[in-house]
């Protein structure tokens, strides 16, 4: 249901009190909201984007380099054929798109036979059961094919909900020892300038935390900057909360200064991954290091957050992409 205006109007005085300036007295509030208000008119600004790039403490100089949810948009627009999303929006087609960078064993249910689903099942013992078109690590779930009792009822649920059933990944040592109960991505954003090269945005180590299941702010995640010469963490680590964090706060292994394994290997299986579809010239990969050292894709996204990209160092990056985007619509037309 949509909401209305007073309700927005609630969430945003709410947002006030829990994410902007707690202590704010009734004309701080009102002085905050109208600010919010003005940028939202006139700078198509969203409230998440004015809540995590903390603009109530910006000058105008300074929110104008953010890439806020509009400008996001523009970037989709001129860099992406919006017919070609369907290939990363939808997993089972995304990992036949991609096959040569998954490094893992995976079955589409909604097209198999209960022979190769079994046969599937067989050689995994734990199955990650991925909803076709989830986001934010939503309809995900580990399942080990020992405690399923009936293999028929699971397979025809399985088909029912058109799940993607993967083999779960075995992380690299190093990125396990953060935390091994979920594998730990690195979040790298291409762009395919007018020139027709390929280069890397922006470079993001995630970190999940004990027992989740999930690496990503929606799930308690942790985010540093990767300095993209040289593949080492060069922020502290932040989670939704606005926490910080130079540890990890459950295995205590240092993040700010960490070098994050094959980074050569690791960027140069991104470009080749970019030229699948260069139709697409702006993708977000997350990717990890299997255990053999392996560099694996787990999803791509064209629509990648920038948030991201800009809460940990709160340095906007729109002057990275500007004059790319201006050079990409003059090749376009």
């Amino acid at each position: 249901m949509q909401e209305t205006f007073f309700e927005k109007f609630q969430r945003l005085y709410r947002s006030v009190k829990e994410n902007i300036l707690p202590d704010a007295n009734l004309g701080e509030s009102i002085r905050i909201i109208w600010d919010f208000l003005w940028e939202k008119l006139i700078y198509d600004v969203e409230l998440i984007d004015y809540v995590q790039y903390r603009f109530y403490y910006k000058k105008r100089i300074e929110r104008n380099r953010f890439v806020t949810h509009g400008k996001l948009l523009k970037i989709m627009k001129v860099c992406n054929d919006p017919k070609s999303r369907v290939f990363f929006d939808q997993k089972p087609l995304f990992n036949r798109e991609f096959k040569d960078y998954l490094g893992r064993d995976w079955l589409d249910v909604k097209d198999c036979s209960k022979e190769i689903f079994y046969s599937f099942c067989k050689r995994n013992s734990v199955l990650f059961c991925k909803s076709p078109d989830g986001m934010f690590g939503k309809g995900i779930e580990f399942v080990r094919t020992a405690d399923v009792n009936n293999l028929d009822l699971f397979y025809d649920r399985c088909k029912k909900d058109k799940l993607l059933l993967e083999e779960v990944l075995e992380q690299d040592g190093e990125l396990a020892a953060f935390n091994s109960s979920a594998v730990n991505t690195l979040r790298l954003v291409t762009l395919i300038c007018a020139d027709d090269s390929v280069r890397i945005m922006a470079a993001v180590l995630r970190l999940s935390r004990k027992g989740k299941f999930a690496d990503n702010f929606h799930h308690n995640g942790i985010a540093s900057l990767i300095d993209i010469e040289t593949g080492i963490v060069n922020t502290v680590g932040v989670d939704r909360k606005w926490n910080r964090y130079t540890v990890h706060p459950d295995s205590r292994k240092p993040i700010v200064g960490f070098q994050i394994p094959k980074w050569t290997e690791i960027i140069d299986t991104v470009k080749k991954a970019a030229r699948v579809h260069p139709e697409v010239r702006y993708v977000g990969w997350d990717v990890t290091i299997k255990s053999n050292g392996e560099i694996v894709l787990i999803e791509g996204n064209p629509g990648a957050d920038p948030d991201v990209t800009q809460v940990e160092d709160q340095i906007g990056k729109w002057p990275l992409y500007e004059s790319l985007l201006n050079d990409i619509e003059k090749v376009k037309f």
